[in-house]
């Protein structure tokens, strides 16, 4: 699978971390992140534009050896400079980087006066408040690293909407590709349009289940295998994101659908609004007693319990379901009614 522009930005990115680290030549450094943000930004992948032949220096901010290294990334899955860093320093270093409370000014400092270059040491210290010892650190920056750590500990690791769409978009264009597939959707968080997302869930329906879950465990860009079944499989990518996949009846569809994309909170409501009828609503349908009389579709959920059919990124239960029921949902804002004027500032070199 190409390199995604989002890991393309992260090693530059790494680089320049490293870089400043170990006190290296600061307009060098700023030069590797401002090209991580020109890449993170690009409308077109770097490696469609490899593949086409286009002069990467010709792109804004990237000059001739930046390029060469974008089309060594491209080409190798590597960053030949990042790997010379990491022989001078631990790997585990690169850990550090990730906590959002340590930039790489405060990852220099632990790493250089009390040599912590990995997050068990640095959980150590803080319990034995060593690391508030140091300039710029305090009880309030012990406990955002804590809660952290804690929270990834927990498999809590969360994803920008934008990289979690640009890392999940390759994958669901193979799974559309493969025979028999009918209808896919990708739920939960990401159909919400959550400004985060922690995993990532794909429904698909159509022929031949078994084949759709060898293709998916298959998939080139996948790490670790968590679990191989009939109708559900689960793996984690290259990046990190777990993806879970499930193969549902034509007939659970709508249901499924509804009941993974959430959230809990909008589902339980639901649930109860459905139970108030003598109706019982899981992901496998809308039932009276033992018969099912809908589930096929998302709006049949939603009629079941006398509601118009309500939004992915209104479902939140924080008064969508009123609302349905009064007749004034929102109307939501598109790319096609979005109208202004393009404001851009830059500076004089």
């Amino acid at each position: 699978m190409p390199v995604q522009n989002v890991e393309i930005s992260e090693m530059l990115n790494r680089y320049a971390d490293l870089c400043e680290i170990q006190g290296g030549n600061p307009y060098r450094i700023r030069a590797y992140r401002n090209a991580a943000q020109i890449v993170s930004g690009l409308s077109r992948s770097v490696a469609d534009l490899v593949a086409a032949g286009e002069d990467l220096s010709k792109l804004p901010g990237i000059g001739k050896s930046l390029a060469d290294h974008l089309k060594e990334i491209v080409e190798t899955g590597k960053f030949g400079p990042l790997e010379e860093e990491l022989k001078k320093v631990p790997r585990t270093l690169l850990d550090l980087l990730k906590i959002p409370t340590l930039g790489p000014k405060r990852v220099k400092e632990i790493y250089q006066k009390l040599k912590v270059s990995d997050r068990k040491k640095l959980v150590r210290l803080i319990h034995e408040g060593k690391l508030r010892e140091l300039p710029g650190f305090g009880e309030k920056i012990e406990k955002k690293i804590l809660e952290h750590l804690e929270k990834e500990d927990q498999g809590e690791r969360r994803f920008s909407i934008a990289v979690a769409e640009q890392l999940t978009a390759p994958l669901v264009e193979a799974l559309r590709e493969i025979k028999g597939v009918k209808e896919l959707t990708v739920a939960g968080s990401f159909r919400r349009r959550r400004e985060t997302v922690g995993d990532i869930d794909i429904l698909v329906t159509g022929r031949n289940g078994n084949e759709v879950m060898r293709r998916f465990v298959e998939y080139e860009d996948v790490e670790e295998v968590i679990s191989h079944g009939k109708t559900r499989s689960s793996v984690v990518l290259r990046s990190g994101l777990q993806v879970d996949l499930r193969f549902v009846p034509q007939e659970s569809y709508g249901a499924a659908l509804h009941y993974f994309t959430g959230s809990k909170a909008h589902n339980v409501a639901i649930r109860t609004r459905g139970v108030k009828r003598g109706l019982k609503i899981n992901e496998y349908g809308v039932f009276q007693g033992k018969r099912r009389i809908a589930g096929a579709r998302e709006e049949e959920i939603f009629a079941a319990v006398g509601l118009p059919f309500i939004e992915p990124e209104l479902r939140e239960n924080r008064g969508e379901i009123e609302a349905a029921e009064e007749g004034r949902l929102p109307e939501l804002v598109t790319l096609e009614g979005i109208k202004g004027d393009l404001h851009v500032h830059t500076t004089a070199t």
